[in-house]
């Protein structure tokens, strides 16, 4: 038998990475890592507190506009600061921006920001009232026309008729049978009929959509007379469609209907006119989708407007009503919730889906956060510059992707609502329990702004020294700077856990320590053990922070008697 010798080792890392949950995690790489990132790359550096700044109580809707952020409160529209008055009703807005124009749904008012001060336009139009008819002329006779008319006869002094003309797409709701009914037609002509009621004017409107001159279209049902019995106070309006997301592109606004499984677009250069079929290359457009589930997302990219849903994107290519094609891919697609997480960032499109974070190329998706390990399932909204991704998900995890050093890491944030780049910079929006709103900067301070209390921060390491027979760890060293103002808070305390055992502090930073750079030997009682997990953590406030330079593990491999 011979009695093998004892030797020695150690592990560093000088150059760290961002969080891999991979198995085997090696030494510079994380399981866990918030609170800390690669601005000092290739150490670590602990993050600022969240610069923010407080956001108008009464809040409710709100864009980023020109840089900065306009919003509605009940008594009328804010750009720069300035109120614009505005009737309002009460609940939440949606503001849509089409260059100079911002638009207020469900309100449809249209306040032109190009005008000092911003003027107001209410574009919905008046309801009429009126009686409703469809005919059927058919006979096989040959002298006789086939033909369907369908119109609403209404009173002729109607102060609501002017606002009506022809080409206009308009909807009919009525009753019948006891059931709420609608129908939607292009008006082909106002006048006075033969077979107008007297003291009415008929709205005529355009019967092609409904070519069955063997089915009323009204009572859904065969024909089995030529007229249907007329359906009184049948309304007529011209409602801008109500629908789910919207967004512009190309000097239109599109948007999409779960409830109908439709896709808009509005007329060229126009907020509110959503129902104008004139033949010309300015008309507004509409196309109803085949595919299963809701709407999730919009967003224009590449050139082209992408309707998402969880599992397929429509994309519509073109630039006139005319050209308007529509193309479908099947594809993991944005989550329903997630409809804020949509960003470009280097031209790859980012979104999270139900599992995770992926990205889109314009023909295929790929998932880009195998990193971090198991699925994210929860809601989020993301933004984008040209150096970082960020998630903000709605367990409060703000995840962090350094597009220049590949490597994730990740913050707490709670009460997130949206996020945004701005002017090259990223912000979230928050809002808490009492409604309280604050712009909140992701990335980075600002001296405009105020600055929270304190950042906690945490790295913890894999499962170190997996694979191998025995070894004793001895030591655990680690070169730090650190540096702190005397009304500034600086912890910081490393731990070790071994075989999966509890943590042992084994060193801490004294918060009483001024400004200065340290190797930090932090000793460990000699252990046999196969593995070992390491963590570093602590709080920093105001402008104190801690490096990471390097980390080392002295170890000896145990004996080992063989024959």
């Amino acid at each position: 038998m011979a009695v093998r010798e004892i030797t020695g080792g150690a592990e560093s890392a000088v150059k760290f990475g961002g969080i891999d949950r991979s198995n085997g995690t090696p030494l510079g790489y994380w399981q866990e890592l918030y609170g800390m990132d690669f601005t000092a790359f290739p150490a670590l550096k602990t993050v600022k507190p969240f610069s923010y700044k407080a956001l108008a109580d009464g809040i409710t809707g709100y864009i980023i506009k020109n840089g900065e952020i306009v919003y509605t409160k009940a008594d009328g529209i804010y750009i720069s600061g300035v109120k614009t008055a505005v009737n309002l009703s009460t609940g939440e807005k949606q503001l849509v921006s089409l260059g100079a124009y911002i638009l207020i749904m469900p309100d449809e008012v249209l306040v032109n920001t190009a005008d000092t001060p911003a003027s107001v336009q209410y574009t919905a139009k008046p309801s009429l009232s009126g009686t409703l008819f469809e005919y059927n002329q058919n006979q096989t006779r040959p002298t006789v026309s086939i033909y369907k008319l369908l119109y609403l006869d209404v009173p002729e002094e109607s102060v609501a008729l002017s606002s009506y003309s022809v080409g206009d797409m308009v909807r009919i709701d009525y009753e019948y049978g006891g059931k709420k009914q609608y129908l939607s037609v292009v008006i082909s002509s106002v006048g006075k009929e033969s077979y107008s009621m007297d003291g009415c004017v008929s709205i005529n409107f355009d019967t092609s959509a409904y070519s069955d001159t063997y089915y009323f279209y009204t009572e859904k049902r065969k024909m089995d007379k030529f007229m249907v019995p007329n359906i009184k106070n049948a309304v007529l309006s011209c409602p801008i469609p109500k629908m789910d997301f919207i967004t512009e592109h190309n000097n239109r606004l599109w948007g999409c209907s779960s409830a109908n499984r439709e896709i808009y677009c509005s007329k060229l250069g126009s907020a509110t006119e959503w129902g104008s079929y004139d033949g010309i290359s300015t008309d507004a457009w509409a196309a109803t989708v085949g595919s299963d589930g809701d709407f999730t997302g919009v967003c224009v990219y590449g050139g082209s407007v992408l309707f998402f849903k969880e599992n397929v994107v429509h994309i519509v290519y073109g630039t006139r009503a005319s050209n308007f094609t529509l193309s479908t891919v099947k594809l993991r697609g944005v989550q329903k919730g997630s409809d804020g997480s949509l960003c470009i960032s280097d031209g790859l499109l980012y979104y999270k889906a139900p599992e995770g974070i992926f990205s889109f190329n314009g023909s295929a998706s790929v998932r880009i956060d195998a990193k971090l390990g198991d699925d994210i399932t929860d809601t989020a909204v993301m933004t984008a510059n040209g150096r970082y991704v960020v998630m903000c998900a709605a367990d409060k995890t703000v995840y962090y992707y350094d597009k220049r050093y590949s490597a994730w890491y990740t913050r707490r944030l709670a009460d997130v609502i949206s996020a945004h780049e701005i002017n090259g910079r990223l912000y979230a929006v928050t809002r808490d329990s009492n409604k309280k709103m604050r712009l909140v900067m992701l990335v980075g301070n600002d001296s405009g702004y105020t600055d929270s209390d304190r950042s906690e921060f945490s790295a913890v390491s894999g499962e170190l020294g997996r694979g191998s027979i025995f070894r004793i760890y001895k030591k655990l060293r680690m070169s730090l700077y650190h540096k702190k103002q005397d009304n500034e808070t600086l912890e910081l305390s490393a731990y070790i856990s071994t075989d999966g055992g509890e943590w042992r502090k084994v060193y801490e930073l004294c918060s009483e320590k001024g400004n200065g750079e340290e190797i930090a030997v932090a000793p460990v009682i000699p252990l046999r053990c196969r593995k070992i997990k390491i963590k570093i953590c602590g709080e920093v406030s105001g402008d104190a922070y801690a490096t990471l330079y390097g980390i080392y593990l002295d170890s000896e491999k145990g004996s080992e008697i063989s024959g």
